[in-house]
């Protein structure tokens, strides 16, 4: 079966390995096992198995790292529309300088998948990841070895050509996403689902560096997409607590979940509004209860001069 109908299924599973799983990008969904694995031994660009998701992210070029931990409060956002705005503001305010060409960014991510109504916060993961700045590799440790593979994310060049508009980007990633779709499954009969684009947009955004004007028109186009609406006090992995966009598919919601004061990713939610009950490739079936919830939180962003380095 293939990535698109797996990610439609959004059915919950724990994922027994990190690596695994965090080289799937499958690690804010709620999600099948057998589809992590297929999509895992895969270095091509696979748009329909991505769920990952984020926001601004807060880099430091040389390598000092953003540790994002404080909560003072929640700031008032009456829409999601302004919850939008507020990020596109803070992305375009970053003062962070743009990263050289060979450089990376490196990611930490703490990880909570297949818990129920109240999570047991033993039962977790942490994720290392590097991207390169140009967008072509990706890099993670596997077994104490650095690991390889081409990027799944767009080239960053290309959304920020001129002109930057939120139109302008979401034309773009559809156009990839249907480019894709038709050398591979044809599933998608010219149509984007609101779904697949919300998790392209998220991947973007939390696995690669873009220009701020690029970061700020994608968190503008993200209350244009059909379904996206504001969830206010959502928890990430870390106990942090932030303001959302979110999206309800197939009882589920997922939601990409930024600091409620300084608009910047604190990490993602998914959560099961209703039981699912799924049968598998063997026959055999398991049901997954509503409440079950897959947490991510961002512990640290930076860039960095090459894979494997964290500071």
């Amino acid at each position: 079966m293939n990535e698109l109908k797996e990610f439609r299924r959004n059915t919950p599973a724990m994922t027994d390995n990190a690596a695994t799983a965090a080289k799937a990008r499958l690690m804010t969904a709620i999600h099948e096992p057998e589809a992590a694995r297929k999509s895992a031994t895969s270095g091509a660009r696979r748009f329909g198995w991505r769920i990952a998701v984020a926001a601004t992210l807060a880099l430091v070029v040389g390598g000092t790292v953003v540790t994002l931990r404080d909560q003072q409060g929640m700031a008032t956002v009456a829409s999601v529309t302004e919850l939008g705005e507020r990020a596109a503001g803070a992305a375009e305010n970053d003062p962070t300088p743009a990263p050289g060409p060979a450089q990376w960014l490196y990611t930490k991510e703490l990880q909570l998948d297949g818990v129920e109504a109240d999570v047991d916060r033993d039962r977790h993961a942490t994720w290392e990841r590097w991207t390169s700045v140009d967008g072509k590799r990706s890099a993670w440790y596997q077994g104490g070895k650095l690991m390889f593979q081409g990027s799944a994310v767009f080239d960053p060049t290309e959304l920020a050509k001129a002109p930057v508009t939120p139109a302008g980007v979401i034309a773009r990633i559809k156009a990839a996403i249907l480019d894709e779709d038709r050398r591979g499954p044809q599933e998608l009969n010219g149509h984007v689902p609101p779904q697949i684009l919300f998790m392209e947009i998220n991947q973007l955004i939390t696995e690669q560096w873009l220009a701020p004007e690029v970061r700020a028109a994608l968190f503008r186009a993200l209350p244009t997409i059909k379904g996206i609406t504001m969830t206010e006090d959502v928890p990430v992995a870390d106990g942090r607590r932030g303001v959302a966009f979110s999206l309800d598919n197939d009882g589920a919601r997922q939601s990409l979940v930024l600091d409620p004061q300084t608009f910047r990713y604190l990490g993602t939610n998914s959560t099961r509004l209703q039981d699912r009950t799924h049968e598998r490739a063997d026959g055999s079936k398991e049901t997954f209860k509503a409440g079950t919830v897959s947490l991510t939180a961002q512990l640290e962003a930076a860039i960095v001069n090459q894979p494997g380095q964290r500071s």
